[in-house]
């Protein structure tokens, strides 16, 4: 998959995965909308309000739109901390821009290294398993000389493969590691 074609589904998979989650007419009946807007919020989550008013609507049942964004609105100060900038990124998730305009150039510069450093992480681990595969092909009997030779090449290309994954994590790392400490030091954040 290009980098484009990677991008496009990172900006269009907040809005598909919303559209997924819309409400049954008894969770519009017995709905918290506070409580619904705390945890989008906290999980950091677009502003769904209207997909909630559009799956209500068709029900009859109404949505406490003001209560529903006061709720999003105290989770997204949960979320848009920095520190959870780095948590958020280390485990992968997206950021979806969702933060306040003061903190939410911070938040994505601590989020973007984070979420650096698990990409390399994974590389890694991916250009791990594709040598031992090539390895285990090598070690069978059956395996022609033409292919082993071609084994051999494409192993040599993984070598220096893994050697520069190996200096992006270092580098993602040492980076994130730089921005965390200066974070403890400006603390409350």
């Amino acid at each position: 998959m290009s980098w484009s074609s990677r991008y496009l589904l990172l900006l269009l998979l907040p809005a598909l995965l919303a559209a997924c989650e819309s409400l049954s007419p008894a969770e519009c009946a017995t709905a918290d909308w506070g409580r619904l807007g705390l945890q989008d919020g906290s999980r950091g989550r677009s502003d769904r309000s209207a997909d909630y008013y559009e799956s209500c609507s068709k029900a009859g049942l109404r949505v406490d739109v003001a209560t529903y964004r006061a709720g999003r609105d105290q989770g997204l100060q949960a979320y848009c901390r920095l520190d959870n900038a780095i948590t958020e990124g280390l485990a992968g998730r997206n950021y979806g821009n969702v933060c306040p305009a003061p903190i939410d150039a911070n938040f994505r510069l601590f989020h973007d290294a984070a979420y650096r450093q698990q990409d390399t992480r994974k590389t890694l681990v991916r250009l791990q398993r594709e040598q031992e595969n090539m390895q285990s092909e090598l070690r069978d009997p059956k395996t022609s000389d033409d292919r082993r030779r071609f084994l051999r090449e494409q192993l040599s290309r993984s070598d220096r493969r893994m050697d520069e994954a190996r200096d992006d994590m270092r580098a993602a790392e040492n980076r994130l590691d730089r921005m965390a400490r200066d974070l403890r030091r400006q603390a409350p954040y």
